[in-house]
Protein backbone atom coordinates (compact mmCIF):
# COMPACT_ATOMS: atom_id res chain seq x y z
CA UNK A 1 0.00 0.00 0.00
CA UNK A 2 3.01 2.23 -0.02
CA UNK A 3 2.04 3.38 -3.52
CA UNK A 4 -0.95 5.15 -1.94
CA UNK A 5 1.05 7.47 0.29
CA UNK A 6 1.52 10.18 -2.34
CA UNK A 7 -2.20 10.30 -3.17
CA UNK A 8 -3.10 10.09 0.51
CA UNK A 9 -0.94 13.10 1.41
CA UNK A 10 -2.24 15.24 -1.46
CA UNK A 11 -5.83 14.46 -0.60
CA UNK A 12 -5.25 15.13 3.08
CA UNK A 13 -3.76 18.50 2.21
CA UNK A 14 -6.77 19.40 0.08
CA UNK A 15 -9.10 18.35 2.86
CA UNK A 16 -7.27 20.52 5.38
CA UNK A 17 -7.18 23.44 2.96
CA UNK A 18 -10.83 23.35 1.96
CA UNK A 19 -12.41 22.25 5.25
CA UNK A 20 -14.51 24.80 7.03
CA UNK A 21 -16.23 24.79 10.40
CA UNK A 22 -19.98 25.16 10.31
CA UNK A 23 -20.81 28.53 11.86
CA UNK A 24 -22.18 28.17 15.39
CA UNK A 25 -22.00 24.39 15.17
CA UNK A 26 -19.52 21.99 16.77
CA UNK A 27 -18.27 18.91 15.00
CA UNK A 28 -20.52 16.78 17.19
CA UNK A 29 -23.54 18.95 16.37
CA UNK A 30 -22.84 18.62 12.67
CA UNK A 31 -22.54 14.85 12.95
CA UNK A 32 -25.90 14.75 14.69
CA UNK A 33 -27.43 16.89 11.91
CA UNK A 34 -26.03 14.53 9.27
CA UNK A 35 -27.40 11.59 11.22
CA UNK A 36 -30.83 13.20 11.35
CA UNK A 37 -30.83 13.63 7.58
CA UNK A 38 -29.87 10.02 6.74
CA UNK A 39 -32.46 8.38 4.49
CA UNK A 40 -33.69 4.79 4.52
CA UNK A 41 -34.09 4.75 0.74
CA UNK A 42 -30.33 5.03 0.16
CA UNK A 43 -29.69 2.11 2.50
CA UNK A 44 -32.54 0.10 0.96
CA UNK A 45 -31.20 0.48 -2.58
CA UNK A 46 -27.98 -1.28 -1.60
CA UNK A 47 -29.75 -3.82 0.59
CA UNK A 48 -32.04 -4.90 -2.24
CA UNK A 49 -29.14 -5.35 -4.64
CA UNK A 50 -26.81 -7.18 -2.26
CA UNK A 51 -29.56 -9.54 -1.07
CA UNK A 52 -31.03 -10.12 -4.53
CA UNK A 53 -31.26 -13.53 -6.17
CA UNK A 54 -28.99 -12.11 -8.90
CA UNK A 55 -26.01 -12.27 -6.50
CA UNK A 56 -26.84 -15.86 -5.50
CA UNK A 57 -25.85 -15.45 -1.86
CA UNK A 58 -22.40 -13.94 -2.56
CA UNK A 59 -20.51 -17.20 -2.09
CA UNK A 60 -16.73 -16.89 -1.78
CA UNK A 61 -14.92 -17.66 -5.02
CA UNK A 62 -18.02 -17.13 -7.19
CA UNK A 63 -18.56 -14.59 -9.98
CA UNK A 64 -21.39 -13.15 -7.88
CA UNK A 65 -19.03 -12.38 -4.99
CA UNK A 66 -16.75 -10.63 -7.48
CA UNK A 67 -19.70 -8.56 -8.73
CA UNK A 68 -20.64 -7.64 -5.17
CA UNK A 69 -17.03 -6.64 -4.44
CA UNK A 70 -16.81 -4.47 -7.55
CA UNK A 71 -20.12 -2.87 -6.61
CA UNK A 72 -18.86 -2.04 -3.12
CA UNK A 73 -15.65 -0.54 -4.50
CA UNK A 74 -17.61 1.60 -6.97
CA UNK A 75 -19.83 2.93 -4.19
CA UNK A 76 -16.81 3.63 -1.97
CA UNK A 77 -15.42 5.78 -4.78
CA UNK A 78 -18.71 7.66 -5.14
CA UNK A 79 -18.61 8.38 -1.42
CA UNK A 80 -15.12 9.89 -1.76
CA UNK A 81 -13.18 7.17 0.02
CA UNK A 82 -9.64 6.64 -1.19
CA UNK A 83 -8.51 3.17 -2.28
CA UNK A 84 -6.54 1.29 0.36
CA UNK A 85 -5.81 -1.94 -1.46
CA UNK A 86 -3.03 -3.13 -3.74
CA UNK A 87 -1.80 -1.05 -6.69
CA UNK A 88 -4.01 1.97 -5.87
CA UNK A 89 -7.15 -0.16 -5.91
CA UNK A 90 -9.87 -0.90 -3.40
CA UNK A 91 -8.96 -4.60 -3.35
CA UNK A 92 -6.77 -6.65 -1.06
CA UNK A 93 -6.30 -10.05 -2.65
CA UNK A 94 -6.84 -12.95 -0.26
CA UNK A 95 -5.58 -16.34 -1.44
CA UNK A 96 -7.56 -19.25 -0.02
CA UNK A 97 -7.37 -23.02 -0.12
CA UNK A 98 -10.50 -25.15 -0.21
CA UNK A 99 -9.92 -28.44 1.57
CA UNK A 100 -12.27 -31.35 1.06
CA UNK A 101 -12.18 -34.86 2.41
CA UNK A 102 -12.32 -37.79 -0.03
CA UNK A 103 -15.25 -39.62 1.51
CA UNK A 104 -14.21 -43.05 0.27
CA UNK A 105 -10.77 -42.66 1.86
CA UNK A 106 -12.14 -42.24 5.40
CA UNK A 107 -11.64 -44.99 7.96
CA UNK A 108 -12.11 -44.80 11.73
CA UNK A 109 -11.84 -47.69 14.20
CA UNK A 110 -11.71 -47.95 17.97
CA UNK A 111 -9.96 -51.16 19.05
CA UNK A 112 -9.32 -52.39 22.59
CA UNK A 113 -7.95 -55.78 21.55
CA UNK A 114 -11.16 -57.69 22.16
CA UNK A 115 -13.79 -55.40 20.66
CA UNK A 116 -13.86 -53.03 17.71
CA UNK A 117 -16.28 -50.25 16.75
CA UNK A 118 -16.17 -48.28 13.52
CA UNK A 119 -17.03 -44.64 13.01
CA UNK A 120 -18.97 -43.76 9.87
CA UNK A 121 -18.20 -40.39 8.29
CA UNK A 122 -21.33 -38.26 8.20
CA UNK A 123 -23.26 -40.65 10.43
CA UNK A 124 -21.18 -40.97 13.60
CA UNK A 125 -18.43 -38.39 13.17
CA UNK A 126 -17.47 -35.36 11.14
CA UNK A 127 -13.98 -34.02 10.50
CA UNK A 128 -12.37 -30.60 10.94
CA UNK A 129 -9.61 -30.62 8.34
CA UNK A 130 -6.10 -29.35 8.97
CA UNK A 131 -4.28 -27.72 6.01
CA UNK A 132 -1.00 -29.09 7.36
CA UNK A 133 -2.15 -32.68 6.81
CA UNK A 134 -3.02 -33.65 3.25
CA UNK A 135 -3.07 -37.30 4.28
CA UNK A 136 -3.79 -38.74 7.72
CA UNK A 137 -2.95 -42.31 8.73
CA UNK A 138 -2.46 -42.61 12.47
CA UNK A 139 -2.85 -44.86 15.50
CA UNK A 140 -3.28 -43.07 18.82
CA UNK A 141 -4.05 -43.92 22.42
CA UNK A 142 -7.32 -42.47 23.78
CA UNK A 143 -7.67 -40.34 26.91
CA UNK A 144 -10.92 -38.95 28.37
CA UNK A 145 -10.39 -35.40 29.67
CA UNK A 146 -13.90 -34.51 30.84
CA UNK A 147 -14.69 -30.99 29.70
CA UNK A 148 -11.10 -30.26 28.68
CA UNK A 149 -11.07 -26.92 30.50
CA UNK A 150 -8.04 -25.04 31.83
CA UNK A 151 -9.22 -22.06 33.90
CA UNK A 152 -6.69 -21.09 36.59
CA UNK A 153 -8.91 -18.45 38.22
CA UNK A 154 -11.54 -21.14 38.87
CA UNK A 155 -8.88 -23.67 39.97
CA UNK A 156 -9.89 -25.86 37.02
CA UNK A 157 -7.41 -27.95 35.03
CA UNK A 158 -8.96 -31.09 33.58
CA UNK A 159 -5.58 -32.08 32.16
CA UNK A 160 -3.80 -31.98 35.54
CA UNK A 161 -1.82 -35.14 36.15
CA UNK A 162 -2.74 -36.77 32.83
CA UNK A 163 -0.20 -37.38 30.06
CA UNK A 164 -1.84 -36.66 26.69
CA UNK A 165 1.23 -36.08 24.53
CA UNK A 166 0.78 -37.71 21.15
CA UNK A 167 -2.63 -39.04 22.16
CA UNK A 168 -6.24 -38.32 21.17
CA UNK A 169 -8.30 -36.67 23.90
CA UNK A 170 -12.07 -37.02 24.21
CA UNK A 171 -13.71 -33.81 25.41
CA UNK A 172 -17.30 -32.79 26.17
CA UNK A 173 -18.51 -29.27 25.48
CA UNK A 174 -19.49 -27.43 28.64
CA UNK A 175 -18.37 -27.16 32.24
CA UNK A 176 -19.35 -28.15 35.78
CA UNK A 177 -22.68 -27.13 37.22
CA UNK A 178 -22.83 -23.96 39.28
CA UNK A 179 -19.93 -22.25 37.49
CA UNK A 180 -20.20 -19.91 34.52
CA UNK A 181 -17.33 -19.18 32.17
CA UNK A 182 -17.15 -18.23 28.46
CA UNK A 183 -14.66 -21.03 27.76
CA UNK A 184 -17.17 -23.74 28.63
CA UNK A 185 -18.93 -23.59 25.27
CA UNK A 186 -16.02 -22.21 23.28
CA UNK A 187 -14.80 -24.98 20.99
CA UNK A 188 -11.69 -22.96 20.16
CA UNK A 189 -10.71 -22.92 23.85
CA UNK A 190 -11.03 -26.72 23.86
CA UNK A 191 -8.84 -26.89 20.72
CA UNK A 192 -6.25 -24.59 22.26
CA UNK A 193 -6.04 -26.53 25.52
CA UNK A 194 -5.53 -29.84 23.71
CA UNK A 195 -2.70 -28.36 21.64
CA UNK A 196 -1.17 -26.68 24.70
CA UNK A 197 -0.95 -30.03 26.48
CA UNK A 198 0.63 -31.76 23.49
CA UNK A 199 -2.33 -33.86 22.30
CA UNK A 200 -2.22 -35.05 18.70
CA UNK A 201 -5.95 -35.60 18.30
CA UNK A 202 -9.28 -34.41 19.72
CA UNK A 203 -12.78 -35.90 19.69
CA UNK A 204 -15.32 -33.27 20.69
CA UNK A 205 -18.97 -34.03 21.46
CA UNK A 206 -22.04 -32.28 22.79
CA UNK A 207 -23.05 -34.07 26.01
CA UNK A 208 -26.59 -32.80 26.51
CA UNK A 209 -29.96 -32.76 24.76
CA UNK A 210 -30.01 -36.33 23.47
CA UNK A 211 -33.25 -35.60 21.62
CA UNK A 212 -31.46 -33.01 19.50
CA UNK A 213 -28.27 -34.97 18.83
CA UNK A 214 -29.24 -35.77 15.23
CA UNK A 215 -30.19 -32.13 14.54
CA UNK A 216 -27.01 -30.77 16.09
CA UNK A 217 -24.78 -33.29 14.33
CA UNK A 218 -26.50 -32.77 10.97
CA UNK A 219 -25.91 -29.02 11.11
CA UNK A 220 -22.28 -29.36 12.15
CA UNK A 221 -21.54 -31.99 9.51
CA UNK A 222 -23.32 -30.02 6.78
CA UNK A 223 -20.99 -27.10 7.51
CA UNK A 224 -17.79 -29.14 7.83
CA UNK A 225 -18.40 -31.35 4.79
CA UNK A 226 -19.00 -28.49 2.34
CA UNK A 227 -15.29 -27.98 1.91
CA UNK A 228 -13.21 -26.07 4.40
CA UNK A 229 -11.65 -22.76 3.40
CA UNK A 230 -8.32 -21.77 4.91
CA UNK A 231 -5.82 -19.02 4.21
CA UNK A 232 -3.14 -20.10 1.77
CA UNK A 233 -0.68 -17.90 3.65
CA UNK A 234 0.03 -20.19 6.59
CA UNK A 235 1.94 -17.42 8.40
CA UNK A 236 -1.45 -15.88 9.24
CA UNK A 237 -3.29 -17.73 11.97
CA UNK A 238 -7.00 -17.95 11.29
CA UNK A 239 -9.71 -18.80 13.78
CA UNK A 240 -9.86 -22.48 12.82
CA UNK A 241 -6.13 -23.15 12.53
CA UNK A 242 -5.57 -25.99 14.99
CA UNK A 243 -2.33 -27.96 15.10
CA UNK A 244 -3.95 -31.36 15.60
CA UNK A 245 -3.56 -34.35 13.31
CA UNK A 246 -7.06 -35.63 14.09
CA UNK A 247 -10.00 -33.38 15.00
CA UNK A 248 -13.43 -35.02 15.06
CA UNK A 249 -16.91 -33.93 16.11
CA UNK A 250 -18.85 -36.99 17.24
CA UNK A 251 -22.39 -37.96 18.09
CA UNK A 252 -23.02 -38.65 21.75
CA UNK A 253 -24.37 -42.13 20.92
CA UNK A 254 -21.13 -43.12 19.20
CA UNK A 255 -19.10 -41.82 22.16
CA UNK A 256 -21.33 -43.89 24.44
CA UNK A 257 -20.41 -47.02 22.46
CA UNK A 258 -16.74 -46.05 22.62
CA UNK A 259 -16.98 -45.80 26.41
CA UNK A 260 -18.81 -49.11 26.62
CA UNK A 261 -16.03 -51.15 25.02
CA UNK A 262 -13.66 -49.49 27.48
CA UNK A 263 -15.75 -50.68 30.42
CA UNK A 264 -17.13 -47.21 31.18
CA UNK A 265 -20.63 -45.77 31.46
CA UNK A 266 -20.85 -42.42 29.64
CA UNK A 267 -23.93 -41.28 31.57
CA UNK A 268 -22.21 -41.88 34.90
CA UNK A 269 -19.01 -40.15 33.77
CA UNK A 270 -20.94 -37.12 32.53
CA UNK A 271 -22.88 -36.93 35.79
CA UNK A 272 -19.62 -36.96 37.74
CA UNK A 273 -17.95 -34.21 35.75
CA UNK A 274 -21.12 -32.06 35.81
CA UNK A 275 -20.85 -32.19 39.60
CA UNK A 276 -17.27 -30.99 39.39
CA UNK A 277 -15.55 -34.34 39.91
CA UNK A 278 -12.50 -34.93 37.71
CA UNK A 279 -12.86 -38.03 35.55
CA UNK A 280 -9.83 -37.66 33.33
CA UNK A 281 -8.41 -41.08 32.57
CA UNK A 282 -6.59 -43.13 29.97
CA UNK A 283 -8.76 -45.60 28.05
CA UNK A 284 -7.74 -49.10 27.03
CA UNK A 285 -8.68 -48.66 23.37
CA UNK A 286 -6.68 -47.23 20.49
CA UNK A 287 -7.95 -44.97 17.74
CA UNK A 288 -7.08 -45.72 14.14
CA UNK A 289 -7.91 -42.97 11.66
CA UNK A 290 -7.03 -42.42 8.03
CA UNK A 291 -8.24 -40.20 5.19
CA UNK A 292 -7.01 -38.12 2.25
CA UNK A 293 -7.60 -34.39 1.67
CA UNK A 294 -8.00 -32.61 -1.66
CA UNK A 295 -6.82 -29.01 -2.01
CA UNK A 296 -8.24 -26.44 -4.44
CA UNK A 297 -7.03 -22.84 -4.82
CA UNK A 298 -9.67 -20.13 -4.38
CA UNK A 299 -9.08 -16.43 -5.00
CA UNK A 300 -11.07 -13.75 -3.21
CA UNK A 301 -10.61 -10.24 -1.88
CA UNK A 302 -11.34 -7.73 0.85
CA UNK A 303 -12.69 -4.38 -0.32
CA UNK A 304 -11.12 -1.40 1.47
CA UNK A 305 -11.54 2.37 1.32
CA UNK A 306 -10.11 5.01 3.64
CA UNK A 307 -11.29 8.40 4.83
CA UNK A 308 -8.06 10.20 5.84
CA UNK A 309 -7.81 11.76 9.27
CA UNK A 310 -7.29 15.49 9.68
CA UNK A 311 -5.50 15.89 13.00
CA UNK A 312 -1.68 16.14 12.79
CA UNK A 313 -1.26 13.86 15.82
CA UNK A 314 -4.14 11.44 15.30
CA UNK A 315 -4.28 11.07 11.50
CA UNK A 316 -2.09 7.95 11.64
CA UNK A 317 -4.49 6.24 14.01
CA UNK A 318 -7.05 4.14 12.14
CA UNK A 319 -10.56 3.24 13.20
CA UNK A 320 -11.86 0.22 11.29
CA UNK A 321 -15.54 -0.07 10.39
CA UNK A 322 -16.19 -3.40 8.73
CA UNK A 323 -18.88 -5.84 7.63
CA UNK A 324 -18.51 -9.19 5.92
CA UNK A 325 -19.60 -9.21 2.30
CA UNK A 326 -19.69 -12.95 1.81
CA UNK A 327 -22.71 -15.17 2.33
CA UNK A 328 -23.38 -18.87 2.08
CA UNK A 329 -24.07 -18.81 -1.66
CA UNK A 330 -26.00 -21.71 -3.17
CA UNK A 331 -26.83 -24.49 -0.73
CA UNK A 332 -29.21 -27.30 0.08
CA UNK A 333 -32.66 -26.77 -1.42
CA UNK A 334 -35.30 -26.04 1.21
CA UNK A 335 -38.93 -25.73 0.12
CA UNK A 336 -37.83 -25.09 -3.45
CA UNK A 337 -35.23 -22.42 -2.66
CA UNK A 338 -31.46 -22.97 -2.79
CA UNK A 339 -30.22 -19.34 -2.73
CA UNK A 340 -28.99 -18.36 0.72
CA UNK A 341 -29.45 -14.63 0.13
CA UNK A 342 -28.11 -13.51 3.53
CA UNK A 343 -30.26 -10.38 3.70
CA UNK A 344 -29.84 -9.75 7.42
CA UNK A 345 -26.62 -11.76 7.54
CA UNK A 346 -24.98 -9.72 6.13
CA UNK A 347 -26.23 -7.67 3.18
CA UNK A 348 -27.68 -5.39 5.85
CA UNK A 349 -24.22 -4.77 7.33
CA UNK A 350 -22.66 -3.92 3.97
CA UNK A 351 -25.55 -1.63 3.03
CA UNK A 352 -25.02 0.09 6.40
CA UNK A 353 -21.31 0.42 5.61
CA UNK A 354 -22.20 2.33 2.43
CA UNK A 355 -24.76 4.52 4.17
CA UNK A 356 -22.23 5.45 6.84
CA UNK A 357 -19.49 6.22 4.31
CA UNK A 358 -21.93 8.52 2.51
CA UNK A 359 -22.76 10.27 5.80
CA UNK A 360 -19.08 10.94 6.45
CA UNK A 361 -18.72 12.40 2.96
CA UNK A 362 -21.37 14.96 3.89
CA UNK A 363 -19.42 16.36 6.84
CA UNK A 364 -17.69 19.67 6.20
CA UNK A 365 -14.51 18.22 7.68
CA UNK A 366 -13.54 14.56 8.23
CA UNK A 367 -12.78 13.33 11.76
CA UNK A 368 -9.38 13.59 13.37
CA UNK A 369 -8.56 9.91 13.01
CA UNK A 370 -8.58 8.02 9.73
CA UNK A 371 -11.43 5.57 9.13
CA UNK A 372 -11.04 2.35 7.15
CA UNK A 373 -14.24 0.98 5.60
CA UNK A 374 -13.91 -2.74 4.85
CA UNK A 375 -16.04 -5.44 3.27
CA UNK A 376 -14.46 -8.75 4.32
CA UNK A 377 -14.38 -12.03 2.49
CA UNK A 378 -14.85 -15.49 3.99
CA UNK A 379 -16.28 -14.54 7.38
CA UNK A 380 -18.65 -17.47 7.16
CA UNK A 381 -15.66 -19.80 6.71
CA UNK A 382 -13.89 -18.78 9.92
CA UNK A 383 -13.22 -15.01 9.81
CA UNK A 384 -10.57 -15.52 7.13
CA UNK A 385 -10.72 -12.15 5.38
CA UNK A 386 -10.58 -10.16 8.61
CA UNK A 387 -7.83 -12.40 10.00
CA UNK A 388 -5.78 -11.70 6.90
CA UNK A 389 -6.33 -7.93 7.03
CA UNK A 390 -5.65 -7.71 10.77
CA UNK A 391 -2.32 -9.45 10.19
CA UNK A 392 -1.34 -7.90 6.85
CA UNK A 393 -2.86 -4.45 6.36
CA UNK A 394 0.21 -2.63 5.05
CA UNK A 395 0.01 0.13 7.67
CA UNK A 396 3.58 1.17 8.42
CA UNK A 397 3.54 4.72 9.78
CA UNK A 398 0.44 4.28 11.91
CA UNK A 399 -1.71 1.71 13.67
CA UNK A 400 -5.27 0.46 14.02
CA UNK A 401 -6.63 1.67 17.35
CA UNK A 402 -10.28 0.58 17.25
CA UNK A 403 -12.61 -1.79 15.43
CA UNK A 404 -16.38 -1.49 15.01
CA UNK A 405 -18.13 -4.46 13.42
CA UNK A 406 -21.51 -4.66 11.73
CA UNK A 407 -22.99 -8.12 11.31
CA UNK A 408 -26.76 -8.68 11.23
CA UNK A 409 -27.49 -4.97 11.57
CA UNK A 410 -30.70 -4.94 13.61
CA UNK A 411 -33.64 -6.87 14.92
CA UNK A 412 -36.51 -7.44 12.50
CA UNK A 413 -38.60 -5.35 14.92
CA UNK A 414 -37.92 -1.90 16.32
CA UNK A 415 -36.30 -1.86 19.76
CA UNK A 416 -35.66 0.72 22.46
CA UNK A 417 -32.04 -0.30 22.88
CA UNK A 418 -28.81 -1.38 21.24
CA UNK A 419 -26.36 -3.97 22.54
CA UNK A 420 -22.74 -3.04 21.73
CA UNK A 421 -20.96 -6.30 22.55
CA UNK A 422 -17.65 -5.44 24.16
CA UNK A 423 -19.18 -2.36 25.80
CA UNK A 424 -17.65 -2.89 29.25
CA UNK A 425 -14.22 -3.84 27.93
CA UNK A 426 -12.86 -0.52 26.67
CA UNK A 427 -13.64 3.18 26.57
CA UNK A 428 -15.09 2.74 23.07
CA UNK A 429 -18.25 2.57 25.17
CA UNK A 430 -18.19 6.38 25.22
CA UNK A 431 -18.93 6.34 21.49
CA UNK A 432 -21.91 4.06 22.02
CA UNK A 433 -23.11 6.30 24.84
CA UNK A 434 -22.90 9.34 22.55
CA UNK A 435 -24.96 7.57 19.89
CA UNK A 436 -27.54 6.29 22.37
CA UNK A 437 -28.02 9.70 23.97
CA UNK A 438 -28.63 11.44 20.66
CA UNK A 439 -30.95 8.76 19.31
CA UNK A 440 -32.91 8.39 22.55
CA UNK A 441 -31.88 4.75 22.89
CA UNK A 442 -30.76 2.73 25.87
CA UNK A 443 -27.60 0.64 26.10
CA UNK A 444 -28.09 -3.05 26.77
CA UNK A 445 -24.79 -4.26 28.23
CA UNK A 446 -25.83 -7.81 27.47
CA UNK A 447 -23.17 -10.03 29.00
CA UNK A 448 -24.91 -13.27 28.01
CA UNK A 449 -25.07 -12.24 24.35
CA UNK A 450 -21.48 -11.02 24.55
CA UNK A 451 -20.21 -14.37 25.81
CA UNK A 452 -22.20 -16.20 23.14
CA UNK A 453 -21.47 -14.03 20.10
CA UNK A 454 -18.32 -11.93 20.62
CA UNK A 455 -16.10 -14.65 19.14
CA UNK A 456 -18.38 -15.37 16.19
CA UNK A 457 -17.70 -12.44 13.90
CA UNK A 458 -14.88 -10.35 12.48
CA UNK A 459 -14.18 -8.26 15.57
CA UNK A 460 -12.39 -11.28 17.04
CA UNK A 461 -9.61 -11.02 14.45
CA UNK A 462 -8.80 -7.54 15.78
CA UNK A 463 -9.32 -8.30 19.47
CA UNK A 464 -6.71 -11.05 19.17
CA UNK A 465 -4.32 -8.41 17.82
CA UNK A 466 -4.89 -6.30 20.94
CA UNK A 467 -7.29 -3.82 19.31
CA UNK A 468 -10.32 -2.64 21.36
CA UNK A 469 -13.52 -3.54 19.52
CA UNK A 470 -17.28 -3.24 19.54
CA UNK A 471 -19.77 -5.51 17.81
CA UNK A 472 -22.91 -3.39 17.71
CA UNK A 473 -25.97 -5.60 17.88
CA UNK A 474 -29.65 -4.84 18.38
CA UNK A 475 -31.13 -4.90 21.85
CA UNK A 476 -34.04 -7.05 22.94
CA UNK A 477 -36.44 -4.48 24.39
CA UNK A 478 -39.18 -4.22 21.78
CA UNK A 479 -40.76 -0.85 21.17
CA UNK A 480 -44.09 -2.65 20.95
CA UNK A 481 -44.87 -3.80 24.51
CA UNK A 482 -46.82 -6.74 23.10
CA UNK A 483 -43.65 -8.24 21.63
CA UNK A 484 -40.80 -10.02 23.38
CA UNK A 485 -37.55 -9.07 21.64
CA UNK A 486 -35.67 -12.14 22.84
CA UNK A 487 -38.39 -14.47 21.56
CA UNK A 488 -38.53 -12.65 18.21
CA UNK A 489 -34.78 -13.05 17.77
CA UNK A 490 -34.79 -16.68 18.90
CA UNK A 491 -37.57 -17.47 16.42
CA UNK A 492 -35.63 -15.75 13.62
CA UNK A 493 -32.49 -17.73 14.48
CA UNK A 494 -34.45 -20.96 14.40
CA UNK A 495 -36.48 -20.30 11.23
CA UNK A 496 -34.28 -18.11 9.02
CA UNK A 497 -30.64 -17.98 10.18
CA UNK A 498 -28.29 -19.60 7.65
CA UNK A 499 -31.24 -20.60 5.48
CA UNK A 500 -32.72 -19.52 2.12
CA UNK A 501 -35.40 -17.64 4.07
CA UNK A 502 -33.08 -14.87 5.22
CA UNK A 503 -34.14 -12.95 2.15
CA UNK A 504 -36.01 -9.83 1.06
CA UNK A 505 -39.39 -11.54 1.45
CA UNK A 506 -39.21 -11.72 5.23
CA UNK A 507 -40.83 -9.12 7.46
CA UNK A 508 -38.46 -6.53 8.89
CA UNK A 509 -38.53 -3.01 10.27
CA UNK A 510 -37.26 -0.16 8.12
CA UNK A 511 -37.14 2.06 11.20
CA UNK A 512 -35.02 -0.49 13.07
CA UNK A 513 -32.54 -0.66 10.20
CA UNK A 514 -32.23 3.12 9.86
CA UNK A 515 -31.86 3.58 13.61
CA UNK A 516 -29.05 1.00 13.70
CA UNK A 517 -27.28 2.70 10.77
CA UNK A 518 -27.41 6.03 12.61
CA UNK A 519 -26.19 4.42 15.82
CA UNK A 520 -23.14 2.97 14.07
CA UNK A 521 -22.40 6.26 12.32
CA UNK A 522 -22.49 8.33 15.52
CA UNK A 523 -20.47 5.75 17.45
CA UNK A 524 -17.72 5.68 14.82
CA UNK A 525 -17.74 9.47 14.52
CA UNK A 526 -17.23 9.95 18.26
CA UNK A 527 -14.43 7.38 18.41
CA UNK A 528 -12.67 8.79 15.35
CA UNK A 529 -13.06 12.43 16.28
CA UNK A 530 -13.73 13.05 19.98
CA UNK A 531 -12.26 10.24 22.06
CA UNK A 532 -8.81 11.38 23.15
CA UNK A 533 -7.13 8.09 23.98
CA UNK A 534 -8.47 4.63 23.27
CA UNK A 535 -7.90 2.14 26.07
CA UNK A 536 -8.80 -1.40 27.13
CA UNK A 537 -10.39 -2.30 30.41
CA UNK A 538 -7.57 -4.64 31.39
CA UNK A 539 -9.63 -6.21 34.17
CA UNK A 540 -12.28 -7.52 31.79
CA UNK A 541 -12.44 -11.17 30.71
CA UNK A 542 -12.21 -10.22 27.03
CA UNK A 543 -8.79 -8.61 27.50
CA UNK A 544 -7.54 -11.39 29.74
CA UNK A 545 -8.67 -14.16 27.42
CA UNK A 546 -7.73 -12.79 24.01
CA UNK A 547 -5.11 -10.08 24.54
CA UNK A 548 -3.09 -11.16 27.55
CA UNK A 549 -2.95 -14.81 26.50
CA UNK A 550 -2.17 -14.07 22.84
CA UNK A 551 0.88 -12.02 23.71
Amino acid sequence: MSDLRFFYCITLGLVLFTSRAVQGQSREDEAISVSDSMQYDYFATHLRYLASDALKGRGVGTPEYERAGNYLASEFKKNELLPFGAANSYFQQVALSELSLQDESFSLTINNGSAVINGKYGTDVSVVLNPNYQKVDTQQQLVFIGYGNIIPEQNIDDYDGVDVKGKTVIVALGGPNGIKHPDFDDRNAKFKNAVLKGASGLILFYPKASFFQNIIFKRVHAFLSEGMLTLSDTSVKSLVTVDLEVLLFAKKGWVRDLFRINGLNLRRELRNIARGHRSSQRLTATLGCSYTVQNKAIHSKNIIGVLPGTDPKLKNEYVVLGAHLDGLGIGETVKGDSIYNGMLDNASGVAALLSISKAFSELSEPPKRAILFIGYTAEESGLLGSSYFAAKNGIIDGKIVAKINIDMLAQTIETKDMAPLGYAHSNLSEGADFAAKNLNLKIDNNEAAEIRYIARSDQLSFIKKGIPSLFISAGFTALDPKKDGEKVFAKWMKKRYDSPFDDLHQKYSEKAFLKAVKFNFLTVFYIANTLEKIEWNTNGWLYKKYVQTER
